[in-house]
């Protein structure tokens, strides 16, 4: 319900009870003897409503009995008027005193009035009510005795006063919301307690003025009062030291949520909580203040108890940074914009009735505000009110600052995390590091690689721990044994070495590797963990490998026809000192061939470098094919004929001349036949053919070498054109340097041609080479 709506039922409810005593008024007009009395009451009235006794998270008073009284000492007209005079001027003392003697000034008019026609209507109603069963019961006013007569009037009296009381006080309060409601149902039996404990007195309080006089009246009203100011000043003790203790547990209770976390969130939220427990909140923030951007920023905001968000905002001339500049608490308990105007602020806002802020401060730094304000009621907050929430600012200060530090530590751990993640994902190196349980803190994907293993299996296990799956522990898969592990550890642990190098052969794919183990040291120089680097060394031992191989093959080639020279030349001296007949021509023919062997052997290695390094100029001219493949056919004739293998030719009529260097082609088809005829068997044969290609018509020429040979695994036909790479499960009467077909493939690459080879093994080989026709230049270079 809206708040005027409800001000306005209550006003004028409260006109009903007055209507009725208006006509009571006239029909029974009270005796004017009873204005002094009347005027005793009406005091006490005002003293009981305005001075009650706080019990129990409520406020009880004497009125109920106050009430009763008057009604058993004047009749029910001159005892409703009481309580309506009261009721009045108790909102008269509301007005003027209330923040004095409730810690809560009512500014606002219509509330007052509100306030004081509930009041009315309550006492009024409930003074009415009581008197008219009482009467109806066989009561009679004034009371100058008590017997057994009326006892049962007077209990019901009593009964009904506080039930009809506590029904309007309900109704009103429901008005008001539900959380009034429930909290004055749950005060309901102090209320009863209190209130209804002294209404025995009422009847006492009655005798005393019918049956001893004013005087005596007047006394027994004085120890009333005195007897009531007693026990609220009690009550009011009691409930200090309560709140005192309340506000000592709830600080306790905050600095143990604000030391429980190290998020910003949770501790503001931890603040917020606390705070509520303390004082009315539902209207909170905190603001924080970055003095690198000099802005302010409002990570928590609490609006009619809702959570909200304000934007960030450059640091203006408000309330809240006032408090960060004076750096000093501010509260303002009413006249909020007059406040503002005189302390030359800008009213930044919705504007707020009550307003209270205190700084965090870290030192001389002013890290934020905690800041509390009603937007409807003046005087909410007070100087209790600033005093705790100045400590638990101080507190929260503390677990900020801490956050902070956390945060930032937090943020540069996280930079060097990416940093090394950064790392680890770009290097080629495999990395594993551990700490002293031996135990993988961090691996890269190039060891997760290298090892043949996913990453996850990888990270936080231990080096000897055995997989679920049977799997070998790690320490295995990086060619470890644990006794070898724990030794190079031991020495690295007594400084005999900075480092351990070994090469292992790792991962399915059986990869070289080169091993570095180093240990991590700290500050002081102990050990805090290990690093293992892993460097993929297959290509470096291969390489290696393979100068050995070539060295091997290279004298193992060029011994065998250099012996057959020096063993040409020996004969021929014999020959020529009369020593041995035999055919001197042969012996040079055989000198000759061994001597060009060697020189092509020489060439090819040569040659292949410059084509590699696009040195080798190529001298195009023009070629008759049949006449290319007829001398390198006479040329390893010798080599054939002793095996009784065949040389055939075979060239399609009417080819073009073939433009291209005589030299390198010339080796290239002697290279192809040279192979066939040491892998055909004894007497099969090798063709030497050429014909125009047929996709490509008359713009490229095929040349191909075929054999009956054992044919080569397809396994083997992607390396046969690779350096130093040979068929070696094919056998062959002689070891070629592996040098031959890689020289055929860039020479052919280079005259713009292309290279391949077809095969099945046990059908023999075609070696197939196409260049294209026509005059062409020399693309450039130097011999």
């Amino acid at each position: 319900m809206r708040r005027r709506v409800r001000y306005l039922l209550t006003i004028v409810g409260g006109l009903v009870p007055l209507t009725v005593l208006v006509w009571l008024t006239v029909v029974r007009p009270p005796a004017p003897a009873l204005l002094v009395p009347w005027v005793l009451f009406c005091a006490l009235t005002v003293f009981t409503a305005t001075f009650g006794v706080p019990l129990g998270g409520g406020l009880v008073s004497l009125l109920p009995t106050t009430a009763v009284a008057a009604y058993l000492a004047m009749g029910l007209v001159p005892a409703g008027w009481a309580a309506f005079v009261g009721a009045l001027l108790h909102g008269l003392v509301r007005l003027r005193w209330g923040e004095q003697l409730e810690g809560r000034q009512l500014t606002d008019r219509v509330e007052v009035l509100a306030l004081t026609a509930a009041n009315g209507t309550m006492h009024v109603g409930s003074v009415l009510a009581g008197g008219a069963v009482f009467e109806a019961l066989g009561g009679t006013v004034p009371l100058v005795q008590v017997d057994k007569a009326n006892l049962l009037p007077l209990l019901l009296l009593g009964i009904t006063y506080l039930l009809v009381n506590y029904l309007l006080a309900g109704a009103y309060l429901a008005g008001r919301g539900r959380s009034y409601l429930r909290h004055y149902v749950r005060s309901l039996p102090n209320l009863l307690l209190y209130e209804g404990g002294t209404l025995p007195f009422a009847p006492l309080m009655a005798l005393v003025l019918t049956r001893l006089g004013l005087a005596q009246f007047v006394l027994f009203a004085l120890l009333f009062v005195l007897g009531s100011l007693v026990m609220r000043g009690l009550a009011l003790t009691s409930r200090r030291l309560e709140r005192r203790v309340q506000e000592l547990d709830s600080l306790q209770a905050v600095g143990q949520a604000l030391s429980a976390s190290l998020d910003t969130d949770a501790v503001l939220w931890a603040i917020y909580e606390q705070v509520a427990q303390l004082m009315p909140a539902r209207n909170f923030y905190v603001a924080l203040y970055d003095p690198e951007t000099d802005e302010v920023s409002f990570p928590l905001v609490i609006e009619n108890g809702e959570r909200v968000r304000w934007r960030s905002r450059r640091a203006g001339n408000g309330l809240t940074e006032y408090v960060l500049r004076t750096r000093t608490p501010l509260l303002i308990p009413r006249d909020v914009e007059a406040t503002v105007k005189r302390l030359g602020l800008d009213h930044i806002g919705r504007p707020a009735a009550c307003w209270l802020g205190v700084p965090m401060l870290a030192g001389d730094e002013a890290l934020g505000v905690i800041a509390l304000q009603s937007h409807t009621t003046p005087g909410v907050y007070d100087t209790s009110h600033r005093e705790i929430l100045t400590t638990i600012a101080a507190q929260a200060a503390v677990a900020l600052q801490n956050a902070r530090l956390y945060a930032r530590t937090d943020e540069a751990l996280a930079r060097r995390v990416q940093e090394l993640n950064s790392i680890l994902r770009t290097t080629r190196e495999g990395i594993m590091l551990l700490d002293r349980e031996q135990r993988v803190v961090a691996a890269n994907r190039a060891l997760a690689d290298l090892l043949g293993m996913p990453l996850s299996e990888l990270t936080d296990r231990r080096l000897i721990a055995r997989r679920p799956d049977g799997e070998v522990p790690i320490i295995r898969r990086i060619g470890y044994t644990p006794e070898a592990w724990e030794a190079d550890c031991e020495a690295l642990v007594q400084e005999q070495q900075d480092h351990k190098r070994a090469i292992v052969t790792l991962g399915p794919r059986g990869r070289q590797v080169e091993r570095t183990l180093t240990p991590v040291r700290d500050q002081d120089g102990t050990i805090t963990g290990w690093l293992l680097v892993f460097r993929d060394v297959t290509e470096e031992v291969e390489l290696s490998r393979l100068k050995e191989d070539l060295t091997y093959m290279l004298v193992h080639d060029l011994r065998s026809p250099l012996t057959v020279l020096k063993g040409s030349l020996t004969l021929i001296e014999r020959v020529l000192a009369g020593e041995e007949d035999t055919d001197l021509d042969e012996l040079l023919a055989m000198a000759h061939r061994n001597t060009d062997r060697i020189l092509r052997m020489v060439n090819e290695l040569l040659d292949i470098g410059r084509m590699e390094s696009g040195r080798l100029s190529i001298r195009p001219e023009a070629i008759d094919v049949r006449t290319l493949l007829a001398e390198v056919a006479a040329r390893l004739a010798p080599l054939a004929v002793p095996v009784h293998i065949t040389l055939e030719i075979d060239v399609e009529p009417n080819l073009p001349p073939l433009y291209a260097d005589s030299n390198l082609i010339g080796r290239v088809v002697y290279n192809l036949v040279d192979n066939a005829v040491k892998f055909a068997p004894e007497g099969g044969w090798v063709r030497l053919w050429a014909r125009l290609d047929a996709e490509q018509g008359p713009k490229r020429l095929l040349i191909g070498v075929s054999d009956n040979g054992p044919g080569i695994p397809l396994e083997e036909q992607s390396r046969l054109f690779k350096k130093f790479q040979q068929a070696g499960s094919l056998g062959g009467r002689r070891i070629g340097t592996g040098l031959g077909l890689p020289f055929c493939k860039l020479a052919v690459e280079a005259h713009g041609g292309e290279i391949w080879v077809e095969s099945e093994p046990g059908k023999g080989s075609t070696f197939i080479f196409s260049l294209p026709l026509g005059q062409a230049g020399s693309p450039g270079g130097d011999e």
